[in-house]
């Protein structure tokens, strides 16, 4: 079954994994900006955790025989890819302009 969510419900899961992960860390929300925000390691370390992982399904899945020979299969995998690559570039736009 295919997952199509909305961006309401996609900002709705954001703001949940944010309180829970201030919680578990025990993070302030001025700890989060400070340690995460762009131009710190913490930015620049999910910008380097995107590029990675862009490669790795740009390497492993999109080039994988059983994802070649289904049309389907690839467009989601290729889909997947871009969308990694444009997370990393939009990470890196402002982490590089902080």
């Amino acid at each position: 079954m295919a997952i199509n969510s909305t961006p309401e419900e996609h900002e709705e899961f954001r703001l949940e994994r944010l309180a829970k992960a201030i919680d578990d860390r025990d993070y302030t929300a001025t700890e989060i900006d400070k340690k995460f925000a762009p131009g710190t390691h913490g930015c620049h370390e999910a910008m380097h955790v995107a590029c990675i992982i862009n490669d790795l399904v740009d390497e492993r899945l999109c080039s994988h025989p059983a994802i070649l020979r289904n049309a389907e299969w690839y467009r989601l995998a290729a889909e997947a890819q871009e969308a990694l690559w444009n997370l990393y570039q939009a990470i890196g736009e402002k982490h590089m302009d902080a």
